[in-house]
């Protein structure tokens, strides 16, 4: 029975808007939904602001065309039903180009793990079989296509059976049992264009996954009623200075409750390697404007990379100050006030250690900043500036230099005191690095860290382990000796998260996010690297906070505040807790203890608002309270990988 078809006569003729852009590493852009529950799940560096599909007329039908030649990457659009198993998918595929090739998907777990059926222009039919780097090509076939002519393709999986046909002929047919289930999909790397897409189920099949479908639905409804509902608490204008993800937590005036600072941005030489700040706004919590640092400009909100700023107590007065980058100085800043209270010119460019060039400036805007205790203070009073990928610089709390290290420093550094002597390495990259700027060890993985997480992971260890995003190395976790523990390539891993999201399994758990290639895959694994859970969220952003949200000891990840991709996920990935349809910002997450209760708070933001959710109910009762130990305010960055080691505290009520 035919359970799927689409002639896209809903869709409106013209682009299908996407976004490749890097902004969609950290930002929920929440595109509209397409009619036939259709969605990109690709994307490429090298794609730049040209999408890749545009609904057109052919002959008073509508159809979908691939419009680009790509050499890198793979442009998809997929959609139905991940349990589906047994089915035949129809489509009318046409090539516009003899350098072109298309195709269709079927068993389409993510965009790394399907079966797709892909015809070129040069006269040959493959199936292929792909889950994650593990590619085979199961069968080929000679075949010419008609450029002026649609093809009806036919793609049929039945149990291990798989089989091809075009225009009724049958070209390949063969046996692979390796993927059981999934949706469907379409794919070219050049111009094409397909036409009355069906989905034909055995009606026995079709009804179980109704049933299947229906028992999963309930399950969820089930565990969401025991969650508390999200409720709103604070509503905070922020038009004029607002900001996209460089937000910064600290209490300023020191009563107690936490302040915000959002940071703006000036460009230069390119869109995203070296911004510098233009422009802190110091907010309360009631949305009164404390200070402002600079002039505000709403078109200066939203940059895909990091800005230099830290709220930190630097001085150990007592009061934290504000420890920025901006007109290539170091700035310290009071906090209460926003004075500058005094600086020191930002480092000069060292040499280079990756693809980008970073000498064509006489000083470093400053990529980053990093708050560590590197001279056995008892407190955090150093600060580590980089450029973007290739030198750090090592400052006392004066601003008086200690050291410099050069080497691939991916993007945000780690800190912590891994040989008890009183004093912080530094994991940058894939380098460790000892207090004083030596070098102790460096792991060898291909491209650049997107994320560190330095925590107990192992229950087994009594020390922590250190886990990367590696962007297209993986994901790897190792010893603090630097011995490589496990690794597991799923693409561009981009964020990281080591928390208590499984219930009953011990350890901490790893959850990664990919973004660049084969976006929004979401894996999570237990402590020795077994795959306890994977889905594909497409187009929701990389956020994956840890969240307190019930005062239990399995926490949630926060996904987004998408109505649709977002919530808070369970550590199966299913979003058991969901926002209300109020109207409510979604570019922006971050999950912070604001009320002290001590569950946390969800902060939802745009350039214009931010929206505080807190729960619907009362903190548990009894005389311990679930406090887990996070990142330190102090170091917040679009690049940290978050963490959560579970804590209780005794309190009374």
């Amino acid at each position: 029975m035919i359970v799927f078809r689409d002639r896209f006569d809903e869709m409106s003729v013209g682009a299908i808007p996407f976004d490749y852009t890097a902004v969609g590493e950290y930002h929920c852009l929440d595109l509209p939904e397409l009619p036939g529950g259709w969605v990109e799940t690709t994307n490429h560096t090298s794609w730049g602001g040209l999408g890749n599909w545009q609904v057109v007329d052919d002959a008073g039908r509508r159809v979908i065309q691939q419009c680009r030649l790509r050499e890198h990457g793979t442009p998809m659009l997929a959609a139905g039903d991940l349990q589906w198993r047994d089915v035949t998918l129809a489509v009318d595929l046409r090539l516009l180009s003899p350098k072109a090739e298309a195709g269709v998907m079927v068993r389409y777990a993510n965009n790394r793990t399907q079966y797709s059926l892909r015809i070129s222009g040069d006269g040959n039919v493959r199936l292929l079989r792909r889950h994650h780097e593990d590619e085979a090509v199961l069968a080929e076939a000679p075949w010419t296509p008609d450029y002026d002519s649609y093809h009806r393709v036919e793609f049929s999986a039945e149990g291990p059976a798989l089989s091809a046909s075009v225009d009724g002929e049958t070209l390949m047919e063969c046996t692979d049992d390796a993927l059981p289930e999934g949706r469907i999909g379409i794919l070219a790397c050049g111009p094409a264009r397909f036409a009355r897409v069906e989905v034909d189920l055995d009606a026995k099949e079709s009804e179980q996954v109704e049933q299947e479908n229906a028992l999963a639905a309930a399950e969820l409804q089930a565990d969401r009623a025991r969650y508390p509902r999200p409720i709103q608490w604070r509503t905070i204008d922020t038009h004029g200075f607002g900001t996209g993800r460089h937000i910064r937590f600290g209490d300023l005036d020191g009563d107690g409750r936490l302040e915000i600072v959002l940071a703006q941005y000036t460009e230069m030489l390119d869109g995203g390697n070296f911004p510098f700040l233009s422009c802190l706004t110091a907010i309360s919590l009631d949305g009164e404007v404390l200070w402002q640092w600079g002039e505000p400009n709403r078109e200066h909100g939203i940059i895909p990379a990091d800005l230099a700023f830290q709220v930190h107590d630097l001085d150990g007065d007592g009061r934290p100050e504000v420890v920025c980058c901006r007109n290539f100085e170091i700035c310290v800043l009071d906090g209460l006030t926003g004075e500058l209270k005094y600086g020191a010119p930002t480092p000069e460019p060292g040499p280079m250690a990756t693809w980008l060039p970073e000498d064509d400036l006489f000083r470093i805007p400053g990529d980053a900043i990093c708050i560590a205790d590197l001279r056995g203070t008892g407190r955090r009073a150093d600060v580590l500036v980089k450029d973007r990928y290739s030198n750090l610089t090592a400052y006392d709390d004066s601003l008086n230099q200690l050291w410099r290290f050069h080497g691939n420093t991916g993007h945000f550094p780690a800190v912590a005191d891994m040989d008890d002597d009183g004093r912080d390495e530094v994991m940058i990259g894939y380098s460790l690095v000892d207090d004083d700027g030596s070098l102790l060890w460096r792991i060898d993985v291909e491209d650049h860290q997107d994320a560190i997480a330095i925590a107990p992971i192992d229950p087994d260890c009594e020390g922590p382990r250190i886990a990367l995003a590696c962007g297209e190395g993986g994901t790897v976790v190792c010893d603090v000796h630097g011995k490589i523990l496990w690794r597991d390539r799923t693409g561009h891993v981009q964020r990281l998260t080591a928390a208590p999201v499984c219930k009953d399994v011990p350890g901490l758990q790893i959850v990664t996010k990919t973004f660049w290639g084969n976006p929004d895959i979401i894996c999570v694994y237990d402590h020795t690297g077994k795959l306890l859970a994977t889905r594909e969220i497409a187009g929701s952003g990389a956020v994956l906070s840890p969240v307190n949200w019930a005062g239990e000891d399995t926490e949630l990840l926060l996904a987004s505040g998408s109505l649709t991709l977002g919530g808070l996920l369970d550590g199966r990935l299913r979003p058991v807790v969901v926002f209300p349809d109020d109207g409510h910002p979604t570019l922006c997450a971050e999950a912070i203890d604001l009320m002290g209760d001590p569950r946390d708070e969800i902060v939802l933001w745009d350039l214009d608002r931010i929206w505080i959710y807190t729960q619907n109910g009362p903190a548990p009762e009894g005389d311990r309270a679930y406090r887990p130990r996070r990142q330190p305010h102090h170091n917040m960055s679009d690049y940290r990988a978050e963490i959560s080691i579970p804590a209780w505290e005794t309190i009374s009520r």
